[in-house]
């Protein structure tokens, strides 16, 4: 009966520890895209402030799964299902959707308008 008793108990704190792992786990994973979502945004916005400023500007950047967009003066890039954006002061129209990987990002303002082409 005893043995039955450590058993169980020994079970129960195994459980609770596997549990513990996934919750952490969950944390971290969460945590990281977080950050993989702020750093691309941040990246992909100075190549876009770039273009703001001297009309044109264009870079090569390693890019998660991702959609680059602008409309009515907003920027944004969404990765998953989150998005970060901020309001730019000219007009935009366009949504790339960027497959993971290396791509170059050119940016340029023509007539006081943002567009991008991704290669």
């Amino acid at each position: 009966m005893v043995e039955l008793v450590e058993y169980a108990v020994v079970f129960m704190v195994s459980m609770l520890l596997v549990a513990g792992s996934v919750v952490v786990y969950n944390s971290f994973t969460s945590y990281e895209d977080e950050l993989q979502l702020r750093g691309t945004f941040s990246v992909v916005a100075g190549i876009a402030q770039g273009a703001l400023l001297n009309g044109s500007a264009k870079s090569t950047v390693p890019l998660p799964d991702s959609t680059i967009g602008c409309e009515a003066g907003t920027f944004y890039v969404s990765v998953g299902s989150d998005t970060i954006s901020q309001t730019i002061p000219a007009a935009c129209d366009f949504r790339t959707s960027v497959s993971a990987g290396t791509h170059l990002l050119s940016f340029s303002t023509t007539s006081g308008k943002l567009e991008l082409e991704v290669r």
